[in-house]
């Protein structure tokens, strides 16, 4: 029987950005390809549509909206001055902030909101200030059909069917911070920081129903309150059925770190369950992501080396670890198959690749090292990895690196400067979800190394490696694998080498050794009866 053809995967577009502009290429069968018909694109920054089918190019006399399909501009909307922009979950709108002087929007409102299609202005209101963390402050549902915007004490839902009626008004007292979850039904999480020694509270509320008549105040799905947080950062699962909420302050009163103190709680929707995420390590929360699941999500805390562990969203319980190093950025894949585990930053850039089994466990197929990086995306078919060094975070050795889900490089593109690099996204139904491919698991990572190291000349527990890797970042052997969770202080597995007695004293595993006596006795036995049917 002939062997199936390979499967036919479309090809794949990624921009870059630099001094003169940005230029879409195209990827296909793991090889970088040429620039795309698109060309070189005046813009001091860009972004894609959810879908890939549109792109905003940010200019000195506003946006251009380009068609991606056909390579042409769509349409031009006149908003000088623009700091950012942000499409709709469908893509039908556009967010555009602009500044708020002569340079920008002028005496006319700077917050506007425009069809993407039509390039009508469709929503316009005054914004004073621009805190990035909070962008956009116009956040649309999923199907687009309801926006929510944070006002003083109130939350206000604009109706897309008709923007200049008047918004929904929901009153929410002293409220500083909210996000709109994705899903069929949209709730919105409100932060209400501390006031007179009061704690500070994250509430979960459903938009007022719609013959409702000026403000009105509801009672929340889900509610929780805590102490010692300053601002806060919300992650929604993507069923919107739960929510992470990433908690730091400026001063940490146990003095242990300069930069203040992180927590992370979890709450869902229904109300049914919160509470503080169990981290078992003392230090910072580094990043926290969701599975594209929603069934899991994975948190690298700690003080260096990091631990990085796997949480269940059912009951908010860890299941899985995967392993302790020099770690504070987490990917996942589009499809929640593979996630990589990193360290940018002042870290080395160590990268860790791990597959997903069907049973829950976690396997490492590939281990590298991609110094300098800034950014890390995957792709849209979620088989390969684009790494960027980009200024001004950094202004040398600028360029991007595409990865194999194992580790193995593909491409490396060395640039001169470098402002962003980033994948086009893809239409959902587009790429299919695929296993590894046979024999992709890289042996170095099965060995946990790049080989063996010849014995080198002696360093100080505290001195660092030619690559600026602090030894005081580097874990334990037996902590830096992937495995089932295990509490600290738990008994270690049969066989690992635990001990208890006196210093010095040596014991010797019986159930080991018996095991290995038994396995001795039984070649015999299999060898006497060989040799005797041959006689």
């Amino acid at each position: 029987m002939a062997a199936s053809a390979p499967v036919e995967e479309p090809p794949m577009g990624f921009i870059e950005r630099g001094p003169e502009g940005a230029t879409m290429h195209a990827h296909s069968a793991e090889a970088a390809q040429g620039p795309s018909p698109l060309g070189k694109v005046p813009a001091s920054q860009t972004l894609f549509s959810a879908d890939g089918r549109l792109l905003a190019a940010v200019h000195t006399a506003g946006v251009s909206i380009y068609d991606t399909s056909t390579h042409a501009v769509l349409r031009e909307i006149p908003t000088p001055g623009t700091v950012a922009v942000h499409f709709s979950p469908t893509g039908k709108y556009l967010i555009v902030y602009q500044k708020g002087n002569a340079a920008g929007a002028g005496d006319d409102k700077n917050l506007t909101v425009w069809d993407a299609r039509t390039g009508a202005r469709v929503y316009e209101c005054f914004q004073k200030s621009f805190n990035k963390v909070d962008w956009p402050y116009l956040q649309f549902s999923e199907d687009d059909t309801i926006a929510a915007r944070v006002v003083t004490n109130e939350a206000h839902f604009i109706r897309a069917a008709d923007f200049a009626a008047q918004p929904l008004r929901l009153r929410v007292p002293q409220i500083a911070a909210a996000k709109l979850s994705p899903g069929a039904q949209p709730m919105l999480a409100t932060f209400i920081p501390e006031v007179k020694g009061q704690p500070c509270s994250v509430r979960i509320y459903p938009p007022p129903p719609p013959d409702s008549q000026g403000a009105v105040e509801l009672q929340p799905a889900a509610r929780k309150s805590f102490f010692r947080t300053q601002e806060v950062e919300f992650m929604w699962a993507r069923d919107g059925a739960a929510v992470l909420i990433l908690g730091s302050t400026d001063v940490d009163v146990t003095n242990q770190s300069y930069f203040g103190e992180t927590s992370l709680h979890f709450m869902r929707t229904d109300g049914a369950l919160d509470c503080k995420v169990p981290l078992d390590k003392d230090g910072p929360v580094h990043e926290a992501a969701w599975s594209p699941t929603s069934e899991e999500f994975v948190v690298v805390y700690g003080f260096m080396p990091a631990k990085a562990t796997i949480f269940s969203a059912a009951k908010c319980e860890p299941k899985y670890q995967l392993g302790a190093g020099p770690h504070n950025t987490v990917r996942w894949n589009p499809f929640g198959r593979f996630i990589c585990l990193a360290g940018f930053g002042n870290l080395p850039g160590d990268m860790k690749f791990f597959d997903r089994k069907s049973d829950g466990k976690y396997k490492l197929v590939g281990a590298t090292r991609a110094a300098c990086s800034v950014t890390a995306e995957w792709s849209p078919d979620g088989r390969r990895l684009l790494t960027a060094t980009t200024a001004p975070r950094l202004n040398v050795d600028n360029g991007f690196k595409i990865w194999r889900y194992n580790g193995d490089l593909l491409h490396h593109a060395p640039r001169d400067k470098l402002y962003e690099a980033k994948w086009q996204p893809a239409r959902a139904g587009m790429h299919a979800d695929r296993a590894i491919s046979p024999g992709s698991v890289r042996k170095e990572s099965e060995e946990g190394g790049a080989g063996t190291k010849k014995p080198g000349a002696y360093r100080p527990p505290m001195a660092t490696s030619g690559a600026g890797n602090f030894s005081a970042a580097k874990a334990a052997p037996e902590d830096t694998g992937p495995g089932k969770y295990r509490a600290p202080g738990a008994a270690a597995p049969r066989g690992s080498g635990a001990t208890s007695g006196p210093p010095g004293a040596a014991f010797v595993d019986s159930s080991s050794s018996a095991s290995k006596n038994a396995a001795k006795n039984a070649k015999k036995r299999a060898a006497a009866k060989a040799k005797k049917e041959a006689e």
